[in-house]
C-alpha cells in the first residue's frame, strides 16, 4: 500500500475531516450547556413525587429501608450539605447526565461521525428523557449513571492505554451504583459491564454468556455489599407487593384462589374491586391496601412464607399467572393500549412538611405537553423500543463497536424484558433506560453501518420487529 493510500485509510477510520468540521469542537459543549441551563431553569428545583416525600425523609433521618434500595436516600443525605432542599440533587443528576450524553457524542464526532453525534443530543434532548429528569427520583438516577457508564465503555473502546483503563474502572464504579439504585437494575448493569470483555472472548456465544453471567454475580455482590451490608436498611419486604399483585391477577383471571384469609367469592369481589391489569389498586381504596396487610398478617400468625402462597397459587393456575403477568406487560411497554397514560413527564408537587416544593412554570409545561404528544406515538412507547434493540440484534453489524451495540441492545431488552417478572405499575419512568439505551445502540450501529457491510436479507429480518411492534400500536390507537 502507498504511503498516500495508507494516510487515506487512516482518515477514513477516523472520519473525514469535512465531517469532524461540520460539527466543530466548541458545538457540543454548547449545546449542553445551553439545554442543561434551560432543563435547570424549567424543573428547578426537582419536581417532587410520593416517592420523593418517602425517600427524602429518610435521606434527612440517616435511617433507612428496603422498600427502595436505599443507596439513592444515601447519596441525596451527602449532597445535602451543598444546597438547599433538592436543588443539589437536581443539579447532580443533569451533570451525569449530560456528562454521558456529551461524551457519547464527543466520540461519534472525533470518529467522522457527525450527525450520529447531533442524534445523540436530539435523543437526549427530547421531551420524555429531558422531562423524566426533573424528578427527583431513582429512575433518573438510574438512566444518568448508565448513560455515563455506557457512554466511557464508548470512548474506552477506541481508546488506548492508560485512558481505556481509566474509563473501565469509572465505568465499573457506576455500575455498580447503578445496581444499587433499582432492585431489577442489574439485568441493565451487567451487558453493559461485559461489554468491556476483548472482541475475540465476546466472539464465542460461550464465553460471552459467561462473561456475562460473572458481570451478574459481580454486581449482585456490589448491590449486597452496599444496600444490606454498608447502610443496614429495615427490612420491609417490598416483594410482598408484587405477590399480592400476582395473586389478585390470578384471581380475575379465572385462576385459583391464593388468599388464605378470603373465600372463592370474596376474592373474586376483591378482585373486582381492586384489580386493573395495570396496577393493584390504582384508585387508592383503603379496603383494598388492607387486602395485602392481610395477607401479611395471615403468613406471619400461621408461620408460613408469603413466597410460598405465591408458588402454591403459580402452580395451581399458571395459564390465569401467564394472562395477569401478559396483560400486565402490555400496560407497561404501552404496546397495544387504547390509552396512554398521562405520565410521561411529571410537573407534580406531592404536599409534605419538609418544605419540599414544585412550581411548574412555561418552559416544564412546555416539555410536558411535548412528552405527552411523544408518549402517545410510537417513539414514545417502550415496546417500540423493545422492538429496535430485539431489530439489532437480529441484524448483526455494527462493525468495531459491535461490543457496545450489542451491550446497549441487551440492556434495553432485558431491562424492559424483566417486567415480565417483577413489575406491580406501568409508569414511564421505569423504562427511561430501557428507551435510552436502545436509541443509542440504533445511533451507533447506524454510524457504522458502512463499514459493517450488513446484508439485505439481515437487515429486513431486524426492521421486521420494529414494523409489526408500530402497526400493531397503531392499530388500536
Amino acid at each position: 500500500m502507498s504511503r498516500r493510500a495508507s494516510r487515506a485509510s487512516s482518515r477514513n477510520r477516523r472520519g473525514s475531516p469535512s465531517t469532524i468540521d461540520w460539527m466543530p469542537g466548541w458545538l457540543l459543549p454548547a449545546l449542553i450547556v445551553c439545554i442543561a441551563a434551560f432543563q435547570l431553569y424549567a424543573f428547578h428545583w426537582g419536581v417532587i413525587t410520593p416517592d420523593t416525600v418517602f425517600q427524602w425523609k429518610q435521606a434527612l433521618a440517616g435511617r433507612y429501608d428496603d422498600w427502595h434500595p436505599p443507596v439513592t436516600a444515601w447519596l441525596w443525605r451527602q449532597l445535602m450539605p451543598l444546597g438547599p432542599g433538592t436543588a443539589p440533587v437536581l443539579v447532580f443528576d443533569v451533570l451525569l447526565y449530560w456528562a454521558g450524553a456529551g461524551l457519547f457524542a464527543e466520540t461519534l464526532r472525533r470518529s467522522g461521525n457527525g450527525v450520529a453525534a447531533a442524534m445523540v443530543m436530539l435523543v437526549a434532548a427530547s421531551p420524555i428523557p429531558l422531562g423524566q429528569l426533573g424528578a427527583i427520583l431513582k429512575d433518573p438516577l438510574l438512566a444518568a449513571s448508565c448513560l455515563l457508564a455506557a457512554a466511557l465503555l464508548f470512548a474506552g473502546r477506541e481508546a488506548r492505554s492508560p485512558a481505556r483503563w481509566a474509563a473501565f474502572i469509572l465505568s465499573f464504579a457506576l455500575l455498580v451504583f447503578a445496581s444499587a439504585v433499582r432492585i431489577n437494575a442489574l439485568v441493565a448493569t451487567a451487558p453493559l459491564l461485559a461489554a468491556w470483555l476483548p472482541d475475540a472472548w465476546l466472539a464465542r456465544p460461550l464465553r460471552a454468556v459467561m462473561g456475562l453471567v460473572a458481570a451478574v454475580v459481580v454486581l449482585a455482590a456490589g448491590n449486597w455489599a452496599i444496600n444490606s451490608v454498608a447502610l443496614h436498611p429495615n427490612r420491609s419486604q417490598p416483594i410482598n407487593s408484587v405477590i399480592n399483585f400476582d395473586l389478585a391477577g390470578i384471581v380475575a383471571n379465572g385462576g385459583t384462589n391464593g388468599y388464605p384469609s378470603l373465600d372463592d367469592s370474596g376474592a373474586r369481589a376483591m378482585a373486582a374491586r381492586c384489580y386493573r391489569p395495570a396496577q393493584f389498586n390504582r384508585p387508592g381504596y383503603p379496603d383494598c391496601d388492607a387486602v395485602e396487610e392481610g395477607l401479611v398478617d395471615y403468613a406471619e400468625a400461621h408461620h408460613i412464607g408469603t413466597p410460598g402462597l405465591w408458588a402454591h397459587a403459580v402452580a395451581a393456575s399458571p395459564l390465569a399467572y401467564a394472562e395477569h403477568r401478559l396483560r400486565h406487560l402490555n400496560e407497561n411497554w404501552r404496546f397495544m393500549v387504547k390509552v396512554v397514560p398521562d405520565d410521561a413527564v411529571y410537573v407534580m408537587s406531592e404536599p409534605n412538611d419538609l418544605g419540599l416544593q414544585f412550581r411548574s412554570n412555561p418552559a416544564s409545561l412546555a416539555v410536558w405537553r411535548a412528552a405527552v404528544a411523544v408518549a402517545r406515538s410510537p417513539l414514545g412507547r417502550p415496546a417500540t423500543w423493545i422492538a429496535v434493540a430485539l431489530g439489532l440484534l437480529i441484524a448483526g453489524g455494527g462493525g468495531r463497536s459491535r461490543a457496545v451495540v450489542v451491550g446497549l441492545a441487551l440492556s434495553a431488552l432485558f431491562y424492559g424484558g424483566a417486567y415480565l417478572f417483577a413489575s406491580v405499575a406501568p409508569d414511564l419512568r421505569y423504562n427511561l433506560w430501557t428507551m435510552l439505551a436502545a436509541a443509542l445502540a440504533l445511533i451507533v450501529w447506524s454510524a457504522t453501518l458502512r463499514e459493517a457491510a450488513v446484508r439485505w436479507p439481515r437487515l429486513l429480518a431486524g426492521a421486521l420487529p420494529v414494523v409489526l411492534t408500530i402497526a400493531a400500536e397503531l392499530s388500536v390507537s
